[in-house]
């Protein structure tokens, strides 16, 4: 597993180093540093610590252990109980003890190592891996697979159609014989180095000729029980969210079915309601109709007293809101006031024009009435 995460974290930590992204980062840590008490600041932004191994070419009397400080670099001081004791002795008493992560890198003499500086085209600069890997014996006078190699790049000037790179190489023979005797006195490398500086201040160049397979590997115990943490933590949560999704789900299914009975009591009770609406329309549509319409009898009777004996009816219309009469008399337009003292009429009009019967010498009419309401002709009568 370790494997495949540093195939992922590898390259992104390559890009990451060199990206506007890392730049502002470190800027803003530091203004947060800034603001946390001194007293905080460890607990809060722990640092990993690089310690720095020179003279080791030179025997275990000559190794000196340095720390770097910003720009200033001080020998590793060490506690009584390891003074004077073998270097590595202290080194590993030292890392023992050390509450954060520590890297142990070696500084070799520039003599120990080749440094060529080298002009590549723009078009490679995110890929020189690629193109040393096929083109490294035109640089070295070794042979490619005799040699571990590192590089630095250089800064692309506008307009320039190559940059410099920094290459350093090493032979494999003597890196393995250093790797193996770190490893004998129990120390694992992070990184080998070269010391640019002198042996009283050393100064590092800034490659790694350490091969990938044999740097300290970082631990990812933390992180892998964070993940797993942190994948129970989602999977309690998605049962949670699940949990409480299905009961509401339950909890709705089991209003609808309220709610969908209660519609059909509703719907049945609407029916009932119609059903005896109707029935009381029924029942009731008689005696309305016999309360709204004025008795026939009445009117006949009416109007057989009211019309003069000069007058007579040809036809007679009733229906449910007014009456109309047709016929002749001697004097039409006297028959409005004699209806007008009727019970039953209401407001009656000649309609039309009135015209003489040349056979009958008579008026023709025809008279419209509304009739009043039952109220009324009841107080009338």
């Amino acid at each position: 597993m370790t494997t495949y995460i540093e195939k992922i974290t590898e390259p992104l930590s390559q890009w990451y180093q060199g990206s506007g992204v890392h730049a502002f980062m470190a800027w803003w840590i530091g203004e947060l540093k800034g603001i946390v008490p001194s007293a905080y600041q460890k607990t809060i932004f722990p640092e990993s610590l690089s310690v720095y191994v020179t003279g080791i070419e030179s025997g275990d009397d000559a190794v000196q252990i340095w720390q770097q400080h910003a720009a200033s670099w001080e020998q590793l001081t060490f506690d009584d109980s390891v003074q004077g004791k073998e270097w590595w002795h202290q080194l590993n008493h030292y890392l023992g003890s050390s509450d954060v992560d520590t890297k142990v890198t070696c500084l070799l003499d520039e003599s120990n190592v080749l440094i060529r500086s080298v002009a590549m085209p723009v078009v490679v600069y995110n890929d020189i891996d690629s193109v040393l890997s096929f083109e490294l014996d035109k640089y070295i006078p070794f042979k490619a697979d005799e040699v571990e190699y590192a590089y630095t790049k250089g800064e692309v000037v506008e307009g320039s159609e190559k940059f410099p790179v920094m290459l350093t190489t090493i032979k494999k023979q003597q890196l393995n014989r250093l790797i193996d005797q770190f490893e004998a006195k129990g120390l694992q490398l992070s990184g080998i180095d070269v010391n640019v500086g002198s042996q009283e201040l050393p100064a590092k160049l800034g490659v790694n000729l350490l091969p990938k397979e044999v740097r300290k590997k970082k631990d990812w115990t933390k992180i892998k029980w964070n993940v797993g943490l942190a994948a129970v933590a989602l999977l309690l949560v998605w049962f949670v969210m699940y949990t409480s999704l299905d009961n509401k789900r339950i909890k709705i299914e089991s209003l609808e079915n309220q709610v969908a009975e209660l519609k059909k009591d509703a719907r049945r009770a609407k029916l009932i309601e119609t059903e005896l609406n109707e029935s009381i329309q029924a029942a009731n549509f008689l005696g309305n109709l016999k309360n709204q319409t004025p008795s026939r009898l009445l009117m006949f009777k009416e109007l057989t007293q009211k019309i003069p004996m000069n007058t007579y009816l040809t036809r007679i219309m009733i229906d449910q809101e007014r009456i109309e009469v047709v016929g002749q008399s001697d004097n039409a337009n006297a028959l409005v006031p004699i209806l007008n003292q009727s019970v039953i009429w209401h407001e009656p009009q000649v309609i039309g024009n009135v015209t003489i019967d040349p056979r009958t010498s008579k008026e023709k009419f025809t008279i419209r009435s509304a009739f009043k309401l039952p109220g009324e002709v009841n107080n009338e009568s």
